[in-house]
């Protein structure tokens, strides 16, 4: 059974790693799409997955431009996942049980 810390580890990574990937993949659907996205399922289920995400890039300050905050938003989360997987390393090396 792995230790509680290295669970958290990976599923903080998974986390983040799904909501880059949707961020990604709603990017270039969006632009092979054009307007007719909105009518997209697949689109659809990337805005659902991005949706704590969104969340968070307004209640970012209004003074910044969207574009910044959508930036700022990424730019986190690629640190959240960079930090994730550090964590992990560390304990796998530290003796946990890892695959």
């Amino acid at each position: 059974m792995p230790d509680a810390s290295l669970l958290i580890a990976r599923s903080l990574k998974l986390l983040a790693e799904i909501a880059l990937f949707a961020w990604l993949g709603q990017l270039l659907l969006g632009a092979l799409l054009g307007a007719a996205r909105d009518r997209n399922v697949v689109y659809g289920l990337f805005t659902a997955i991005l949706w704590p995400v969104r969340w968070f890039v307004h209640r970012l300050p209004a003074a910044w431009p969207l574009r910044r905050r959508r930036v700022l938003a990424a730019v986190l989360l690629a640190l959240v996942w960079a930090a994730a997987l550090a964590w992990k390393v560390t304990l796998c090396v530290g003796g946990a049980v890892c695959r």
